[in-house]
């Protein structure tokens, strides 16, 4: 892995951030018949839509990094029809668009019109770079990439992240939704977390089987390995966390954070960027 993958490190779990938080906003947003002042909808920080276009900002300013001439990026625009890199451009364009709409119709008004359609937008044109994004990494020349494992991965990311995020703002009084939500929530987070341990021991088994053709690159021993054990152990420290927690009603009613609330975000964050840095340690070329 390069210096420069840092950046596709940070890239692709901002991008994914950004879109699960999106995700499970348009959730309480289309289920409650009256969508007013379930989240702050004004020119503020504790507006959670504005966290999301940050952190796709972010995380478009980070690609820049990866690129030898960050002037030549308008250019990937060019092959449309057959590039998928190309796609991902424009679904990141349309994302920020779609954001930037939400919070310009929503700034002076605590119940903007046809807000339950605008995040149905940003929600699908989120799950289209997530897909683009995915699409990108799935190919035959590079094997340990062009597995289930990709898509799991980059989906649990979007997910797991926007689950978490939904809890510390509703903990937080940024979000304001029913009870039985915040526990589906809760729940749900549990479900994905035991998702990404299973799937982790799955594909490191996948991987010691992988033929790598290359004596020198070991997965199943050494700082790979070893950075691979730490990752699940936190892991299953954060679904223990969120299992034996899910009965505490304090977040239900909405009052301050629990006490386990933020350790359990910074768990789940950290594990998601140290299981990125495993996907693109993985990489080596076959066949060329």
């Amino acid at each position: 892995m390069s210096k420069r993958d840092w950046s596709l490190v940070f890239f692709t779990t901002l991008a994914q951030w950004s879109v699960g938080i999106i995700l499970f906003l348009t959730w309480p947003v289309i289920v409650n018949h009256d969508s007013s002042f379930l989240f702050n909808t004004g020119p503020s920080l504790a507006n959670p839509v504005l966290l999301a276009l940050i952190l796709i900002a972010s995380a478009t300013v980070s690609s820049f990094l990866h690129l030898g001439n960050p002037m030549n990026a308008p250019k990937a625009l060019n092959n449309l029809s057959g590039s998928w890199l190309s796609r991902e451009v424009l679904t990141i364009g349309i994302f920020s668009a779609s954001l930037v709409f939400i919070l310009l119709t929503g700034w002076g008004s605590d119940n903007p019109r046809y807000l339950k359609y605008l995040m149905a937008l940003g929600s699908m044109s989120g799950l289209a770079l997530l897909w683009t994004m995915i699409r990108i990494y799935v190919m035959p020349t590079i094997p340990a990439w062009n597995s289930w494992y990709t898509p799991v991965s980059f989906v649990s990311t979007a997910l797991s992240l926007g689950l978490v995020t939904l809890l510390v703002l509703q903990a937080n009084g940024q979000v304001n939704v029913a009870g039985h939500i915040t526990r589906s929530a809760s729940i749900a987070l549990a479900a994905m977390l035991l998702i990404e341990v299973g799937s982790g021991f799955a594909h490191q088994s996948w991987l010691r089987r992988l033929d790598r053709g290359m004596d020198d690159l070991v997965f199943d021993s050494g700082i790979f390995y070893r950075v691979f054990l730490f990752r699940m152990a936190l892991l299953i420290i954060a679904l223990v966390i969120i299992v034996v927690a899910i009965p505490d009603t304090s977040i239900l009613k909405g009052l301050t954070g629990p006490s386990w609330l933020y350790p359990l975000f910074a768990l789940i964050l950290l594990q998601e960027l140290i299981g990125r840095l495993l996907f693109y340690s993985t990489y080596f070329r076959a066949g060329v």
